[in-house]
């Protein structure tokens, strides 16, 4: 299959972006419900960035903050960190960064560094740090202890970050892997996970003809 900007937009690609933007806000707002400190916000975003590439990821993840910021106008700044979420992810998968479950971890680390690098200076420059998240709770515990606002929001962010975006990166893994072959065969980045199956299965024939 061919990959890149003009060839990802495949009409199952741009079908799967409303399924991730529903996957995005339903888990956030599972979070906000339970008042956990942590976002869940990306999770849609990355199973459609691991299966039809990085554009298409990106457009989901500033899709889910066009929509969430009707109601909550903060998530509008915050979509530069969501795109960089879809592209990361969608060139890690390329790279077959999703082969393995370590490799998973690793990707996660990599948007945890993306979201807090570009996230913490919109939060500090156009919020002040307290952007109306339980996350300002935790940065509030650093300014307590005598720390200043760019420390703090660092802190914060690199401490809530950490959980949120690997978790996210480790429940879409497995989400992906229970997809079946033949949907993953339609999509442009699909054949690395069919592939992992496949050999699955061969090693397990191999064991039952011994």
């Amino acid at each position: 299959m061919k990959r890149g900007l003009m060839h990802d937009f495949t009409l199952l690609a741009i079908l799967l972006i409303p399924v991730g933007v529903a996957l995005n806000f339903v888990s956030s707002q599972v979070v906000q419900l339970l008042k956990l400190p942590i976002h869940f916000d990306v999770i849609g975003t990355v199973v459609v960035s691991m299966i039809a590439g990085p554009w298409v990821g990106a457009t989901t993840g500033l899709a889910t903050n066009l929509i969430t910021s009707l109601t909550n106008p903060t998530s509008l700044f915050f979509a530069p960190v969501s795109i960089s979420v879809g592209l990361l992810i969608g060139y890690l998968s390329r790279c077959g960064m999703f082969k393995r479950l370590w490799t998973t971890i690793v990707s996660g680390v990599v948007i945890t560094l993306a979201a807090v690098i570009i996230g913490s200076p919109i939060s500090v420059m156009v919020f002040g740090g307290a952007t109306g998240k339980s996350i300002d709770t935790v940065t509030g515990v650093f300014l307590a202890s005598t720390q200043d606002i760019w420390t703090s929001v660092f802190s914060s962010s690199i401490l809530i970050n950490s959980v949120d975006k690997i978790l996210s990166v480790l429940i879409a893994y497995f989400i992906v892997k229970k997809m079946s072959d033949r949907y993953l065969s339609k999509m442009n980045y699909g054949d690395s996970f069919i592939q992992k199956k496949r050999n699955k299965y061969a090693v397990n024939k191999k064991q039952i003809a011994k």
